[in-house]
Formats: structure tokens, sequence, C-alpha cells
């Protein structure tokens, strides 16, 4: 089974909103057969009208609790691109540029991004609908093999570039 890390855009925001949104994401992608790991169900956020701000004694639990999700993660879904977050960009950039796994952006219905937006060139896939993630994790991701030929190429692509960029910073 595919494991998809759901991250949402969360400080800020209502409670209420964004446990609904968590919790109708969770069943829907469940039923497509995915192992979901999701932030807002791990921190039990409570559905009340308040406003999530986190301590700094709860993040240092959270965040290190988040990037373990990701690391068990397949892949990671941005289910709020359109709201700047600054957790879900770090969670991004540690799940692409670290750990090289697949990212995912799932924009409003009808709300994609310009095709200049760098999205288009550092994101895996682009969608408006939870329906064309399952068609693509399906397709691409589906099974261990497929997820293993998508490392290797993404190895292939990348590895040696990083290494040689890497050396280069000793300047």
């Amino acid at each position: 089974m595919i494991k998809i890390y759901a991250a949402r855009s969360m400080t800020g925001r209502v409670k209420e909103d964004v446990v609904a949104e968590a919790t109708a994401d969770k069943t829907y992608f469940e039923k497509a057969g995915f192992i979901v790991l999701c932030p807002v169900i791990a921190e039990n956020v409570p559905s009340t009208k308040e406003v999530i701000r986190s301590s700094k004694k709860a993040m240092d639990v959270f965040w290190k609790r988040d990037k373990e999700m990701i690391r068990e993660a397949n892949a990671v879904i941005d289910m709020t691109p359109s709201l700047k977050s600054e957790g879900v960009s770090h969670e991004l950039g540690y799940s692409r540029y670290c750990l090289w796994k697949p990212v995912i952006r799932v924009y409003e219905k009808g709300n994609l991004p310009i095709r200049s937006s760098v999205a288009w060139y550092e994101d895996d896939v682009i969608v408006d609908s939870k329906e064309e993630v399952v068609e693509y994790l399906l397709r691409v991701h589906g099974t261990f093999w497929k997820r293993t030929k998508w490392r290797l190429q993404m190895l292939n692509k990348s590895l040696l570039k990083w290494v040689i960029y890497q050396v280069q910073e000793f300047k």
C-alpha cells in the first residue's frame, strides 16, 4: 500500500475548518487504498472555532514527529498550496530536496498556477482534484517495483549533479 503524508496549512486557521478538511481528505484517500499520515489527526487538533497557534513546546514535539511521518511516507501531498504556510514549505523542501520523494500539489478546482510558475518545474505533479492524485500515485508509485523504478530514475537524473554541486560548494 502507498503511504502518503497529507501536508496542509494549519497555523492561523480555524481548527474546525482544518479538521474538517483533513478528515475528508483522509477518508477519501483511505477509500482509494492509501495509508494516510496526517499531522492534523496525529496532533489530535480539536474541532473548535479557535484559531490554531502552537506553542514552542508543542512544536518541539510536532515538528520532529512530522519529519518522521514524511520519512515513512512514499509521497508528500500539499493539500493547500494556495495558502502560504511556512511549515508546509519546509515539509515539501525536506521531502523533495533531502529525501527525494515525490511531491504532489492539489490546487482548488480550476485554480492551477500559471504555466510559468516555478511549481511546474519543481513539483512532480500539479493537479486540481484528488482523483488525479489517486490516478497518478497508482500509475507511477502503486507497487514497490514502480516506486523503486521511479527512485532509480530520480537518482540517475540527480545524484551525480548533486555530488558535483556539493563539491563545488567548497570553493
